[in-house]
C-alpha cells in the first residue's frame, strides 16, 4: 500500500504569535536507548507502564479559564480517547471517526499542529465502521513510539507506524475486532518488536492474541493464542531477577510472556468479567486490580500456575472497573469510576489503609510524580495529593476547564494532558 503523505498544519494553539511549526521533513530524532526510554513518555502511563514519573518539579495549581499555569493548549481536529506520547520536542496523540484515522504530531515546546497523518486502511478494514461506546470511541488506545516512528492501532483494527517526518512508514490491517465496546488496548513495545493485545470475542470464540511485530516493516515475528474473551488492558514490559516478561491481564487469566518469542511463562487465575484496568509493577510484584472480583498481588518469579503459590494478597474493597492501579512508596492506590481512592500496603493488603472520597466520575488513572498523586476527573476537574501510610493529603486542586477521560504525560516541569477538545501543557516556558 502506498504511504499516505503527512499533512503539515497551522498551529491551533494559544502559543505564541512567532512559534512555527516545524518543517515536514524534519530529520528523525535518536532511537530508542537505555538512557533515552525513561527520559521520555512514550507509551501509556510512561516508560514502564505504571504511571510513575521520576520528574518532581511538576504544577500543582492552574486554571484554564485565567490561562494561569497553562503553557499552551492546541485543537486536535478528530475527536479521541487515546493519551498523549511525547519523545524529545514532539508530542503524538490520535484520533477517529467512522471513516478517518489520523496520528498527529504536536510541538512540544509551542502546541503548534506540525503535522498529521492518516492510516490508510484496506477496503475490507474501512467497508463498515466497527460497533463502539461513546466512552471508547474509535482512537481509544494510546500509541507508542521508539524515537524512529510512532505506531498506533484503531477501533476497526487498522494499525498504522508513522515516521518522524510524518511519513507512512508501513500499515496493516488485524480485521474488525470483535468486541463488545470497542477496542481500546494500547500498544507496547520491547526493543524492536511492537507488542500488540488483541483480546476478543469470547473464550470460546478463540479470537484473542498477542502479537509481536517487527517495527521497521510491520511483519509479525510471534503470535501466541490467549484463552481470554475480549478485554481492554494494555501490557507492561518488566524485568524481575534478570527476566524480560510481557505482563497481560484479562478473564481470568494474567499471564507473563516471553518477549524473544511468545513462549508463556506464568499464569495466575485473579479475574473476571470485562477487565479494564491494565496491570502494574513494583518490587517484583505485578498488582492487577478490576471491579470483579477485586484486586491481586502476584510475585513475579513463578513457572507455569502460580495461582496457589505466587498470588501473595488479595481483596476486593475499592476495585476499579477503569481507571488502573498505581504502585508508589510502598503504598496501592485504587480508584473507583465513582471517586473513591483507597489504599493498601503494597506487601500486605488486608483492610485498607484508608478510603478518600472525591466528587466526580473517574477514567483517567491515577499518576505520580514524587509524593504527589494526580486524579483527573471526567468535568477535568483534577486533585493533586500526597498518600500516606495515615492519610490522604489533598494539597491543591485545579481545572482544565473541558471534560477529560485520558491519562497525562509528564515531562521535566510539564503536564501534558487530552481533554475532550485540545491537547493542554501544563507548566512554564521553556528557560
Amino acid at each position: 500500500m502506498e504511504p499516505a503523505p503527512a499533512v503539515p498544519l497551522a498551529a491551533e494553539s494559544s502559543a505564541p504569535d512567532d512559534a512555527v511549526p516545524k518543517p515536514a521533513g524534519e530529520s528523525p530524532a535518536d532511537p530508542a536507548t537505555d538512557e533515552s526510554w525513561p527520559r521520555n513518555w512514550p507509551r501509556f502511563r510512561g516508560p514502564d507502564g505504571t504511571g510513575v514519573t521520576a520528574y518532581a518539579n511538576l504544577p500543582t495549581t492552574w486554571d484554564a479559564a485565567s490561562g494561569d499555569g497553562v503553557l499552551w493548549k492546541t485543537a486536535i481536529p478528530l475527536a479521541g480517547n487515546s493519551s498523549p506520547i511525547i519523545w524529545d520536542k514532539r508530542v503524538f496523540l490520535t484520533g477517529a471517526d467512522e471513516t478517518r484515522r489520523v496520528v498527529y504530531c504536536c510541538d512540544a515546546d509551542t502546541g503548534a499542529l506540525v503535522w498529521e497523518a492518516e492510516a490508510p486502511g484496506t477496503a475490507e478494514s474501512t467497508a463498515t465502521p466497527p460497533k463502539v461506546m461513546e466512552a471508547t470511541g474509535y482512537a481509544a488506545p494510546t500509541p507508542v513510539t521508539d524515537g524512529q516512528r510512532v505506531y498506533a492501532i484503531f477501533a476497526n483494527g487498522d494499525m498504522v507506524a508513522v515516521d518522524f517526518t510524518g511519513q507512512v512508514s508501513w500499515s496493516r490491517s488485524f480485521g474488525l475486532p470483535k468486541n463488545a465496546y470497542g477496542h481500546a488496548a494500547s500498544l507496547a513495545m520491547h526493543g524492536e518488536r511492537v507488542l500488540v493485545q488483541l483480546d476478543q470475542g469470547t473464550r470460546q470464540d478463540k479470537l484473542s492474541k498477542l502479537l509481536a511485530l517487527n517495527a521497521a516493516s510491520g511483519e509479525v515475528v510471534w503470535e501466541t493464542p490467549r484463552e481470554v474473551p475480549n478485554s481492554w488492558t494494555t501490557p507492561i514490559v518488566i524485568e524481575h531477577e534478570g527476566r524480560v516478561q510481557i505482563i497481560t491481564a484479562a478473564d481470568p487469566w494474567v499471564i507473563a510472556y516471553a518477549p524473544a518469542d511468545g513462549q508463556e511463562l506464568w499464569r495466575a487465575k485473579c479475574l473476571q468479567a470485562d477487565v479494564g484496568p491494565s496491570p502494574t509493577f513494583a518490587k517484583g510484584t505485578v498488582y492487577v486490580a478490576n471491579e470483579f472480583p477485586g484486586i491481586a498481588a502476584i510475585r513475579a518469579d513463578g513457572t507455569g500456575d502460580v495461582t496457589d503459590s505466587h498470588v501473595l494478597w488479595e481483596a476486593d474493597v475499592g476495585a476499579p472497573d477503569t481507571c488502573s492501579p498505581l504502585a508508589v512508596d510502598g503504598l496501592l492506590l485504587v480508584l473507583a469510576s465513582f471517586g473513591t481512592l483507597t489504599c493498601y500496603d503494597v506487601n500486605e493488603g488486608g483492610e485498607p489503609l484508608w478510603e478518600e472520597d472525591f466528587d466526580g466520575n473517574f477514567t483517567s488513572s491515577p499518576a505520580s510524580s514524587g509524593k504527589s498523586v494526580y486524579l483527573f476527573d471526567e468535568a477535568g476537574k483534577v486533585y493533586v495529593v500526597e498518600p500516606t501510610e495515615a492519610e490522604c493529603k489533598r494539597l491543591s486542586e485545579a481545572e482544565l476547564g473541558e471534560e477529560c477521560v485520558t491519562s497525562p504525560a509528564f515531562q521535566a516541569g510539564r503536564i501534558y494532558i487530552r481533554g475532550k477538545e485540545h491537547l493542554f501543557c501544563l507548566g512554564s516556558p521553556a528557560p
